[in-house]
């Protein structure tokens, strides 16, 4: 595949207002891991916006399995490294699955449209 042919890679991030993000970020200072429904119930918020503040933040975390969101000044070095290895294997497994399935798509007949 040369340059032309590849596809670009856009990683954009959820869309919030900085005031907001940062509006999370004072909130979760200097109280652990919580959870969705409880920053939810504390501000307002409903959890959706809850998750998506929390995805635009560069300073706030969370990861499959966690207790909830934390704010990375906040958490340990043991939180951090479960954080880091939890998001590492996701992505990992998110790649191999788009590899599989462009295994499957880019070897069946096309479809006309």
């Amino acid at each position: 595949m040369d340059v032309e042919e590849q596809i670009p890679l856009v990683f954009d991030r959820p869309k919030a207002s900085k005031p907001e993000v940062a509006d999370l970020e004072a909130f979760l200072k200097g109280k652990g891991w919580l959870e969705r429904t409880q920053i939810s119930a504390a501000t307002g918020w409903d959890e959706r916006h809850v998750r998506k503040l929390a995805a635009a933040s560069d300073h706030v975390i969370s990861y499959p399995g966690s207790p909830g969101y934390e704010l990375m000044a906040d958490c340990t070095h043991e939180e951090y490294e479960r954080y880091r290895l939890a998001r590492r294997s996701q992505a990992r497994d998110m790649i191999a699955k788009v590899i599989r399935t462009d295994r499957i798509y880019y070897r069946r007949p096309a479809v006309a449209p």
